[in-house]
């Protein structure tokens, strides 16, 4: 499956006058893709991945898009949020439409501290990795958010002094303010039973501060038994529940391999493991380099 990297390059992040800060952030607006008639490749008319995390504030939307096994229907007011890696694909544009948002598109990178995709998933934990989480919003939540999204984009076309650092401010402060919205997943739109219980799932493995439990007790956490468990996280993520826990470990791992002032024994020891050379072979069987070969790249 096609994984794309670059963000101006990717759907119809095309425009010119966009920054897109040595390829960490992108902002277009729905309505002006609209009213110039641009119709996206029919590349993205097919599944596909993206290494870049993706936020639609959206005041109405028609076009179908499927993200993992979920399709995003009509809605007004509300807000798309996927993060990196999650399958995506677009339907066509309808003849007539009168969509209306904008979409942004940002690599980890872009921040100064939260410059990794476990850190924004932890510090933001809207960002499940597995889900679609879609909000419907109050009118008044909108506003505030809608207002924050215009003067992102206007400044990221208006090339001022410091623009990259208004932008990056701005970005932050839209993420918490979505963070502070949706605290209590008040507004999301529920899409079925396994969703629900995946994202609960996720949230208890953020929650968990580097101690990673096994299955049937995250699965005691939730009331619920671990076969039960681990049928909902197939069918929200087609993956075990257990393979989706070594995800969250291993993108730990890197967070933790990023701090050089610690040795990887003390990465190994946080992460619960007994020995640095049981932690090496974890880390190599699921990424391929050792934990020395990461930090050295």
């Amino acid at each position: 499956m096609k994984i794309y990297n670059n963000i101006k390059d990717y759907f119809l992040n095309k425009e010119k006058r966009c920054n897109d800060y040595s390829n960490r952030f992108y902002i277009r607006s729905i309505k002006e893709d609209s009213s110039k008639d641009i119709e996206p490749d029919e590349i993205y008319l097919e599944p596909h991945k993206r290494d870049f995390f993706e936020i639609g504030v959206l005041l109405h939307n028609t076009v179908e898009i499927k993200i993992g096994e979920q399709t995003l229907q009509k809605r007004d007011n509300s807000l798309a949020i996927v993060s990196p890696y999650q399958t995506i694909n677009y339907g066509k544009k309808p003849q007539k439409d009168d969509d209306e948002g904008y979409i942004i598109h940002f690599k980890a990178t872009l921040f100064e501290t939260l410059n990794n995709s476990f850190d924004v998933q932890n510090e933001f934990p809207f960002f499940k990795i597995h889900t679609l989480p879609l909000y419907q919003l109050a009118d008044d939540d909108f506003t505030e958010i809608l207002s924050i999204v215009k003067e992102i984009y206007q400044e990221s076309r208006a090339d001022k002094m410091h623009h990259l650092e208004i932008v990056r401010s701005l970005l932050q402060i839209l993420l918490y303010k979505i963070k502070r919205i949706t605290q209590n997943d008040d507004g999301i739109i529920s899409m079925n039973r396994y969703d629900a219980i995946m994202a609960k799932f996720e949230q208890l493995i953020h929650a968990s501060n580097n101690t990673f439990m096994a299955v049937k007790e995250y699965a005691s956490m939730m009331n619920i038994s671990p076969i039960y468990l681990s049928e909902c996280v197939k069918k929200a993520s087609g993956k075990s529940a257990q393979k989706v826990i070594i995800e969250y470990k291993i993108m730990s791992a890197k967070s933790l391999l990023h701090q050089k002032n610690r040795s990887i024994t003390e990465v190994a020891d946080i992460l619960g493991f007994n020995e640095a050379a049981n932690f090496n072979q974890f880390f190599k069987r699921n990424t391929g380099i050792t934990a020395s070969q990461f930090r050295k790249k």
